[in-house]
């Protein structure tokens, strides 16, 4: 594994994967998942209903949304978590600050910290006025984490037979980016993703999650967590092509369930 702190890869902008993950990784990680599903994703579900995020082009966060003005018609807004700034767009208008606590990202955004994207496995909101976990390498390091995984998933969605796909999308309640693909009731669905990691998995991850059983006889259904497999970080750093790795990985299972 190389000893440099960024690793740049094709699919990277402005950023890339740590090769060493630091001390303290996963409670980032939780930071930064208790900032989007309570501040992030809130904010687009107050104006829409709907909560689910994006891999952007500069980190990760809403799609572009309408807001109601009253009398003054609709107006298109964004928020995205852009390294360890919050950014957000009203109207054309960009503003962005600096993120400091859960309670001071939400009144940028105006909304309250919320909990209706959270999923069983987020962790708790906890004190809205503690000082969260960010940094630029790792606001870095999950933008092109989940850029990584748009690109290896979008490969999926091209491929021939690869029937009723969903969209692809950063969740904020599991905080990770996933699609489905695959006919229910033939029993070839199955979730796709990629997770920076999590209480099961404390190191980011690629997965296939089958919908129905699979032969757990073959080797590459290793995850005893959820019944499916997983490709664990450092073999994905490892490579000389990430993407196409997690691609690889990715068809494998899609290949075994649908073969």
């Amino acid at each position: 594994m190389e000893d440099n702190s960024l690793v740049r890869g094709e699919a990277t902008t402005g950023g890339g994967l740590l090769a060493e993950l630091p001390d303290g990784y996963l409670a980032s990680v939780e930071d930064y998942h208790r900032l989007v599903y309570s501040v992030v994703a809130e904010a687009r579900r107050v104006a829409t209903g709907r909560f689910g995020l994006r891999s952007l082009d500069a980190g990760f966060g809403t799609p572009v949304f309408e807001v109601t003005m009253g009398r003054a018609g609709e107006m298109e807004c964004q928020v995205w978590v852009d390294c360890e700034e919050l950014c957000a767009t009203e109207g054309g208008t960009l503003r962005s600050v600096h993120i400091t606590t859960l309670s001071a990202a939400a009144k940028f955004v105006g909304v309250s910290p919320g909990a209706e994207a959270r999923e069983h496995d987020s962790p708790e909101l906890g004190d809205v006025e503690r000082r969260l976990r960010v940094s630029a390498e790792m606001g870095a390091h999950l933008a092109t984490w989940f850029r990584l995984g748009k690109r290896a998933l979008g490969q999926l969605h091209e491929l021939p037979g690869a029937a009723e796909p969903d969209e692809i999308q950063l969740w904020p309640g599991h905080f990770d980016i996933a699609t489905a693909i695959g006919v229910a009731e033939a029993g070839t669905r199955a979730t796709y993703g990629l997770s920076p990691g999590d209480a099961a998995h404390p190191f980011p991850y690629a997965y296939v999650g089958p919908w129905d059983e699979v032969d757990r006889s073959d080797p590459y259904w290793n995850d005893d967590a959820f019944g499916g497999a997983s490709l664990p970080y450092a073999e994905i750093i490892a490579a000389a092509d990430p993407a196409g790795a997690v691609f690889e990985f990715l068809y494998a299972g899609f290949d075994s369930i649908n073969g």
